[in-house]
Parts: C-alpha cells; structure tokens; sequence
C-alpha cells in the first residue's frame, strides 16, 4: 500500500526491496519509542526534537483508540533527499510504515505511517485525516465544498486537504473517532461508487443524511491538532517573558528544520504555554538581536492572537480565557537574542494596529510559506 502526501511515486529502480533507500553514506539511526528516526545531516539535532517526535506518536495513538504498532515507524530524515523519493512539489511521502520527509511535515506523514495497518481509502479521508491530526493549524477558505466531491477524487495531488479535513472533522465529532476508524478500514480500496454502501453499513446513515448534516452544521474553525505540551510560563506582576534565544540543546527546543533545498536557512522553534484568566487587552513586544518569527496561539480554540517577524514589534491584542501557546522560530545562523514580553493592559505608548492575522494559521518551519502545498 503506498502513502503520499501529493501522491508519491518512487522513481524505478531508485529504492530495492530493502527498509529503505540509501545514500553511499549510511544515516545514522536513532531508535526511539515507536520510531526510528535516520539522521543524514551534520547539523546538530537540538534538545527536544525526539521527545517531541514520540509525544507525537502517542497523542496520536491515543487520540485514534489505535495503539502503536510492534514495529516502528522508520522515519528518513535526510536534508534535501525528499525529492529524490517523492515527486516534484510533494513535501514529503510515506510508503506503509517508512516517511520520507523533512521535520516541517513530520507530524502528517506520522498519521499515514500510524494509519497504514488499516488499508488504503481514498484520498479525501487519508488526507483529510493527516491533516485532522497533524500539529499545525489551517483556515478554511469562504467557500464550501461538497463532500460528494470530495469523494470523486482520485489523486491526491487534485484534493483540497483543507476541506477534506473539515469534512472528516465533521464525521469524527458526529460519529465519534472509533466509527471513523472503522470507517477508514471498511474504505480500503473502495471506489466513489461504492462509499454509500459503506457509510450506510458502517455508520448506519445514508450519504445524503451525511452530506446535509455537514451543510448544516458546517464551521469555518481551522483544521488541525497543534501541539500545547510544552513548558508554563509563569506571570509577574501581569507579564509574562519569554527569551527568544533557543539552543539547541535546551529540551524546549525542537530541530533543526531544515527546509526542501540547500538555499533554505536551518531554524529551531521553541514554545511555552501560559494561562489567561481574564479577558482584556494585552500587549506583545518583541524585543530581538535578529529577525525571528513569534506566535500567540489558543491551544483549545482554532484561534491565533499574534504572529509577526522581525527585531522589533509591539501590538495591542484582546485575549480570551485559557491556555495560550507562544513560540518563536529563529533562523540557527542568527544566534538571535532578546526576549517576548506579553503584559496585561494597553501599550504605554499608542502602537498602530498590527496587519490582520489569519485566523488558527500555524505551521512548522520558516522554509514552508516558499512553497504552493508541500503538504
């Protein structure tokens, strides 16, 4: 069974029948829990990165009721190969248990690695759940599109993930993740023509049912499960400040992300989670030595806050009650220092209101916003 993320197709004769394709020089092997990661870079892999990559894992086994499978998952790391298993414009690919992919699109491929024991639907369900369940977030367009044609779709690299992952949202929080899993092996090669059956046996609904209950109830919250399990920042006196240096041996620091392309600057993210009891006003400064990309993220609500890049920012933004995510993402060979400071209360001085943000859009790696889908 063979797993893309725009449909993958391995050039013949590149990789044999062996646990992978390999280079004259063989990656060094990281054996984790339930993954084995190949490292084919020189770049130092920053604190982190492999506790995030098992966290990964076993929300996702917890979230889908689907525990981990007994053999690991082989994810291949290897800087700037992507390309030479996965067709042009595809950011990364998965063949049954073995990703190919950089760090930014790590956490998709884990869903159709994690997935693969369960067959093969079509795309609009295995893409829509990776991006149901991948760490990033992403906005719906104003349009709506219908689930029947969604399910005509036969390539990967001809869907909408973003819909496709609406819709499957909608199924997951009707009939509750353990239907959708059923639903995922009942679909293992089943055409457009034949999943009204299967919805009819599976969920006990016919197609049209299914289809008007999306209209209904459509939502236009972005899609995706980003990841808040990272450190609490505490307050003093209102503030909370968070250094925007990250090391990359410090355990808070995930990377290195290292792009598609050699031209592509390596980055390292860095997060922490804090509690907002009131709503009001806050203000976010950034205070930097180098240009860094900073987040303001709901952790429980598609809604993103804040986000800017460069030295020197300050913006007024209204909070709502909960936990928030702030992280910044820092170009490695900037060795960027300073700090984010998030105070209750308006800016001591008038700022000009900050550019529209979009709403719930987050995702790993500075390198992605070059690219059309690397998903």
């Amino acid at each position: 069974m063979f797993r893309a993320t725009l449909f993958c197709l391995f050039v013949i004769g590149l990789c044999g029948a062996a646990a992978g394709c390999e280079s004259d020089t063989p990656p060094t092997d990281y054996p984790l829990d339930g993954v084995t990661v190949f490292v084919g870079f020189d770049e130092p892999i920053c604190g982190g990165t492999f506790d995030w990559i098992e966290a990964r894992l076993r929300w996702l086994a917890a979230e889908t009721g689907l525990p981990a499978s007994e053999s690991p998952i082989l994810f291949y790391w290897l800087r700037g190969e992507t390309y030479d298993r996965c067709p042009p414009n595809a950011g990364g690919c998965t063949f049954e248990n073995r990703i190919y992919s950089p760090l930014e699109v790590f956490s998709h491929e884990l869903v159709h690695a994690h997935l693969s024991r369960l067959g093969s639907p079509r795309p609009w369900l295995a893409e829509g759940m990776a991006r149901m369940l991948e760490d990033s977030r992403w906005s719906l367009p104003e349009y709506i599109t219908t689930p029947s044609s969604l399910v005509e779709v036969s390539k990967p690299q001809q869907l909408n993930y973003v819909p496709a992952a609406s819709f499957v949202r909608y199924l997951r929080d009707r009939f509750g993740m353990p239907a959708l899993i059923e639903l995922y092996a009942a679909l293992d090669g089943v055409d457009a023509q034949g999943t009204p059956d299967v919805f009819l046996a599976v969920l006990g609904v016919d197609w049209d049912d299914v289809e008007s209950g999306y209209f209904v109830t459509y939502s236009h919250d972005a899609v995706g499960s980003i990841n808040c399990d990272f450190p609490v920042l505490v307050p003093e006196a209102d503030t909370w400040t968070f250094p925007v240096d990250s090391p990359c041996d410090d355990g808070a620091t995930i990377g290195p992300f290292l792009g598609w392309f050699d031209s592509d600057t390596p980055s390292t993210e860095r997060a922490a989670t804090l509690e907002i009891e009131e709503a009001d006003i806050y203000t976010v400064s950034v205070r930097s030595s180098a240009n860094v990309s900073v987040y303001v993220l709901d952790c429980d609500e598609p809604g993103e806050y804040f986000s800017a890049y460069g030295m020197q920012r300050t913006e007024e933004i209204e909070l709502l009650p909960g936990r928030k995510r702030i992280q910044i993402v820092t170009d490695i060979p900037d060795a960027a220092g300073g700090e984010v400071r998030l105070r209750r209360g308006p800016a001591a001085t008038p700022v000009a209101p900050g550019a529209p943000h979009t709403p719930g859009l987050r995702r790993h790696g500075r390198a992605w916003r070059d690219r059309a889908d690397p998903s």
